[in-house]
């Protein structure tokens, strides 16, 4: 997939009962495509990842997959306590149509820098779906530089993206520099957007 344009990490609607309104979100997506959107990223931070059920989180990608994956990539975000549980989810995103995965660090435990990369690895490493990493320090803690990234880079040939959200807009020159073309930069935090499209 082509990791460019507008990919909204989208919300999740839920019922007055806090079930899922599984309709809205096919709607939803549907609309954001119409709108002009290059691509949909499901089960993020903003839209619950860390609070829905499993088979929430895959009725969610199958429906958006039903509505919109024949004209725009749909991106499962990988999040979850352990490694092995976002391998698995990882997995069934290729099962149910997704074309790529956002992959974030583990929640709630913070190791070090051979922990991390082993955990981004086995995402990684578990399909061959194309990968986004989501570098966001200020809501995870773990904050991957730009020499960890071309670190991972050199490793796994399905890492093709970064969500960088540092806030630090340098990050998105420093990264070019190590990897040059290598790594498509996306900006996830809407204060240094117009300096992150600068940047390049």
């Amino acid at each position: 997939m082509e990791w460019k344009g507008v990919l909204p990490a989208i919300t999740t609607k839920f019922n007055v009962d806090l079930s899922v309104d599984y309709d809205f979100i096919g709607r939803h997506a549907k609309w954001l495509v119409e709108s002009g959107c290059t691509g949909i990223v499901a089960l993020g931070s903003l839209g619950e990842g860390a609070t829905l059920d499993h088979e929430e989180k895959l009725e969610i990608l199958k429906v958006i997959v039903d509505a919109v994956g024949s004209q725009v990539p749909v991106v499962a975000t990988i999040s979850g306590l352990s490694t092995r549980q976002c391998a698995t989810l990882a997995k069934e995103a290729l099962g149910l149509g997704c074309k790529g995965l956002m992959v974030l660090p583990a929640y709630v435990y913070k190791g070090d820098w051979r922990e991390i990369s082993a955990h981004f690895s086995t995402v990684f490493e578990a399909t061959p779906l194309s990968c986004m990493l989501y570098n966001n320090p200020v809501a995870y803690t773990v904050d991957v530089l730009p020499e960890q990234l071309a670190e991972l880079a050199g490793k796994h040939a399905n890492l093709h993206a970064v969500k960088e959200s540092s806030t630090d807009v340098r990050r998105v020159t420093a990264i070019k520099n190590i990897l040059g073309g290598r790594m498509k930069i996306l900006v996830g935090v809407d204060d240094v957007i117009l300096e992150g499209i600068h940047a390049g």
